[in-house]
């Protein structure tokens, strides 16, 4: 009898230290992520450009905020000279990003929605650090927000409507019952841009076979991801978000962003950034993460 009293309490209390160790682990995991997403919120940068390049349909601007000298590129050609005051956004840094356009590596850039220059800029300053403070969530738009909360890794995705950009609209529970790739890009971005070969090169081998690969436009404009379509020449499906529902729960804060999902539709990894991903060594992690085995 003192021994079988003796294993309850053992095992009440191993069962205690679990469930508050499991608490703990719990409130630090929140933590970092309220953290992360309050790095992630886009800053303001001001300040004089020292150096214009265009290339390719990309504007690059070197500026001099006063105590650092940073990069930023847009798509098109923006009214920027030398010596301009300029502001822009950080909405996406890119670390280590090589230009092939200018055959040249940046430690860091800025891919931005739009440069504002001149007069403009003292005004989009003042803008962009009102959009950096946090607004409060009013009572009643609160439950719409927990709906289009981000799903996280591990997580199921709910359902969502597509539309269509040269196809048919569809529902995300369409493409249950195999693995699904979910590229998210828009038109301005770089190097959204840049993956987007080595995307259409890995769907000419397996899209529709092992897994299926579709993206998603964040573009405020349709014809401007229509036409980035056209001049690829991308043939899986892509679709456009409207009032940013996909890309809150997607968690699409920065692009492009990938992501692996199983044939169930639960998150498997979540990549930022681009990639090769035609390449063997993404070809490979692919094949691991959907447990199948790809055919070179």
């Amino acid at each position: 009898m003192p021994r079988f009293s003796l294993s309850i309490h053992l095992f009440f209390y191993l069962c205690l230290t679990l469930v508050n160790t499991g608490i703990v682990t719990s409130a630090l995991a929140a933590q970092q992520s309220e953290n992360e997403s309050s790095q992630n919120f886009p800053a303001n940068i001001s300040g004089k450009a020292v150096q214009v390049i265009t290339a390719a349909g990309i504007t690059y601007v070197e500026v001099d905020d006063g105590s650092n000298k940073v990069w930023a590129a847009g798509v098109g050609v923006a009214p920027i000279k030398k010596g301009d005051s300029v502001s822009f956004s950080t909405h996406m840094p890119m670390q280590n990003y090589h230009s092939k356009n200018l055959d040249r590596d940046f430690s860091l850039i800025y891919f931005v929605k739009q440069f504002y220059n001149g007069a403009e800029a003292s005004t989009s300053s003042m803008q962009l650090k009102q959009i950096n403070t946090r607004p409060s969530i009013r009572p009643e738009v609160a439950k719409y927000l927990g709906q289009t909360r981000e799903v996280k890794t591990g997580e199921y995705l709910r359902e969502a409507t597509l539309d269509g950009l040269l196809g048919e609209s569809k529902k995300l529970s369409d493409f249950k019952g195999q693995p699904l790739i979910i590229n998210v890009w828009a038109s301005w971005c770089g190097p959204c841009r840049a993956e987007m070969d080595s995307l259409q090169r890995l769907a000419n081998r397996y899209n529709g076979k092992e897994f299926n690969i579709i993206g998603i436009s964040t573009d405020d404009y349709r014809d401007r991801a229509i036409g980035l379509i056209r001049q690829t020449g991308i043939t899986f499906e892509n679709f456009i978000d409207h009032k940013l529902m996909l890309e809150k729960m997607l968690g699409a804060n920065t692009i492009p962003l990938t992501l692996l999902v199983d044939d169930q539709g639960r998150v498997l990894n979540k990549v930022r950034g681009a990639r090769e991903w035609d390449s063997p060594q993404m070809v490979d992690a692919i094949g691991q993460a959907f447990q199948v085995t790809l055919e070179p």
